[in-house]
């Protein structure tokens, strides 16, 4: 960061900003002016198989903030649903047979999908 203890991440906003643009900077773990601060995020199982469909994903969260309000779990433009927050992990199931095209790349027999989580909230 740049040091500066105003200026920083506000994270179910993803900005960089002011504290005071911040809303509810002050809650816990809202708003991050330290890197040691930021959101880490660790998903299991890290990787499935092409052939695998709704797959139970757990993310263990660190320096997460309240999600009371709920996550989506959105995998690409594939699908998108209710994730479930227990305690400090999120379950997102992996998207469903129908919703994933068939894998023909040139690059092989892999294909990376990004997992993007949103808050309710925001």
């Amino acid at each position: 960061g740049s040091g500066d203890p105003h200026c920083g991440w506000c994270v179910l906003h993803n900005t960089c900003t002011r504290k005071e643009r911040c809303e509810r900077s002050s809650e816990p773990r809202r708003f991050a002016s330290e890197m040691k601060q930021c959101v880490r995020l660790t998903v299991h199982p890290n990787n499935i198989s092409v052939s695998q469909y709704n797959v139970l994903l757990v993310l263990e969260t660190y320096n997460v903030p309240e999600l009371s309000a709920g996550v989506n779990c959105t995998f690409e433009d594939l699908s998108e649903m209710d994730g479930l927050v227990v305690g400090s992990q999120i379950q997102c199931i992996s998207p469903a047979a129908k919703e994933v095209p068939q894998i023909i790349t040139e690059n092989g027999d892999h294909h990376i999908v990004q997992l993007q989580l949103k808050s309710k909230e925001t």
